[in-house]
This record gives structure tokens, sequence and C-alpha cells, in this order.
């Protein structure tokens, strides 16, 4: 884009000298590269400020790692992989033989500490039983209740469903697998669609220039030759650079870290399901701000550099 306009400027002033038959030498050649100069250069600063673009956007989404809250074997797997599934769809089966035995025998447990109860109530209200007793069955009572509680969560963590709509990226379990409640061994990598964002980072100087609701225009690798429309959705309010987590060294100013990026939320207008993008792809985005009357007009440079790298993605040798 920058040859086109120097090639363009070059003509431009070909043409005035030619009519207006102004003498060559080193003035005007010297007022006219530096004219160029300085035009070519407001232009192309002012386009970068009111319509900056970044090169650090990617689709990023969020998974959940299942996790098996007992221990036991895997008997069945129900998912396949990569295919959609919704909420509280089964993923797959655990074992649940000692968990139902469990339960069966606290729920007996609970079925004749409740009656004993009962008996000693009736005991106290006709031949004025011991009060100790009663209370000591209605603890026995509520404890067995709760641990009734626990065994039917047991029995039913070993059928594993569906957290969100989404669907399982990575299948690690098997049948015959050992399923822990250990966080660093999940079964499955749960992908959930609901929580796919497309962020840009922008530089921090044409920060002022981007807000809700521009125009945005993205660019695929993937996909070259094509651009898509969308707009800002939200400007985060949050950098990284600038937490402070809990430390026992108190913060310093000596720590040098880098200038950051500001992630911007873009939504893509365009309907992108007939190309079958994998989530996390990257891309080049390019915003809009057409509220400075002059410098709206260079959103056009802007465009035309956007779809020159799009064809440029084209030139792949490998």
């Amino acid at each position: 884009m920058e040859t086109l306009m120097v090639l363009t400027y070059a003509t431009f002033c070909w043409i005035v000298f030619k009519v207006f038959k102004i003498p060559v030498n080193k003035w005007s050649l010297t007022t006219a590269v530096l004219g160029g100069v300085i035009m070519l250069s407001v232009i192309l600063m002012g386009m970068a400020y009111y319509h900056p673009g970044s090169k650090s956007a990617r689709n990023y989404f969020l998974t959940t790692p299942i996790i098996s809250n007992v221990r036991a074997k895997v008997t069945e797997v129900i998912v396949k992989p990569n295919q959609p599934v919704k909420k509280g769809d089964l993923l797959l089966k655990l074992d649940d033989t000692p968990f139902k035995a469990a339960l069966e025998d606290l729920e007996a447990q609970l079925e004749f500490a409740k009656k004993r109860l009962e008996d000693y109530k009736e005991l106290r209200r006709v031949a004025g039983g011991s009060k100790f007793d009663i209370h000591d069955y209605e603890q026995q009572v509520a404890s067995l209740t709760a641990r009734v509680e626990k065994a039917r969560f047991d029995l039913d963590s070993c059928t594993i469903t569906a957290p969100s709509n989404g669907f399982v990226t990575q299948v690690r379990a098997r049948p015959g697998v050992m399923a822990v409640p250990f966080p660093i061994m999940p079964l499955l990598t749960f992908v959930n669609t609901d929580s796919i964002a497309f962020i840009a980072g922008f530089s921090q100087e044409p920060l002022t220039n981007i807000h809700k609701g521009n125009l945005a225009e993205v660019i695929f690798p993937s996909i070259p030759g094509r651009s898509f429309q969308g707009h800002v959705e939200q400007v985060l309010p949050t950098m990284a650079e600038g937490e402070i987590a809990p430390d026992r060294r108190m913060f310093s100013f000596n720590t040098q870290l880098p200038q950051g990026q500001i992630p911007v939320i873009i939504k893509i207008d365009d309907n992108m399901s007939a190309y079958n993008l994998p989530l996390g792809v990257d891309a080049v985005v390019a915003t809009y701000d057409m509220s400075h009357g002059f410098w709206s007009h260079t959103a056009i440079i802007r465009k035309i550099l956007l779809r020159m790298q799009a064809w440029q993605y084209f030139l792949r040798f490998h």
C-alpha cells in the first residue's frame, strides 16, 4: 500500500511539473520529496491512530477437565470425540457396584434407627423411658441421614454428564481404566461452546479510539482472500500486566514489565459456520472509528492494507 501511495504521489508530481512547467532543480525536487514524505507520514500515522489494527487476535475458549468424584473403574464410554452434546447428556459410566451396596447398607441402618427412635418415643410416652436414649437415637438418625446423602452422591457420581453445552475433544478414558478424584488426571477434556470469545490485543496508543460498537474487520490466514465484517463488543477493563498476586514480597517498580496489549472482544457478524475453523485459530483485526471527520476517510487505507494482506496468505509453499 505504501508503494502504491508513493507511485500515485510521484505521478501527481510529474503531472504538476509538466502542466505548470515547473523547472526541475534541487529546490523543486527537494520540496516535492519532502512534501510527499510529510504528507504520506501524516496520513499513515492518522490511519494507525484512528483505525488501529492488531495481529494478535485469536479465538479463545474455556475447557472443563472432567474428573471423577469417586474412585471406580470405567465401564462404558458413551460420548464420541468432537460430537456436540447438551448439558446433562451422559458422557461415561463407572462401576457402581460398591456404591450401591454401601447405599443399601446405610439405608437399612437408617430405617432401623428411625424405628428404634419411634419405639423409644412411645416407651417414654407410656412408661417414662429415658430421655437420653431418645436424644442418642435422634443423633444416630441425623448422622445416618447425612451418610445416606453422601452415599447417594457417590452413586450418582458413577454416571458423569456434560456440565454445559459443548463437546469433548480428548477422550482419555477407556473401559477398565481406574478413575480417581485427582485434579491433574482428568478423564475427558470438555470444551464449553458457550464460552467462545474472539479477542484481539491492541497497542495502548490508539486506545481512546476503540469504542464499543465500532466497525471491525477480520481476516484469517486459513481463509486467504476473504475479509469478514464485525464490531467491537467490549474493551476489557483489565490487563494481565497490572495484576498484583498475593506474594511474600512487596510490590516493586523495579520489575520490568512489558507494555502489554489492550484485550478487545470482537463480535464477527458474518456467518463463519461454513468454514469449519477450529477453535484457537489466529487472525488479523482492524477497527474503524468513523467519528473524526477528515480522519474517517483514511479508513479506506486500512481496508486496502487488510485486503492486500488477506491475498498474501495465498503465497504459501509448504
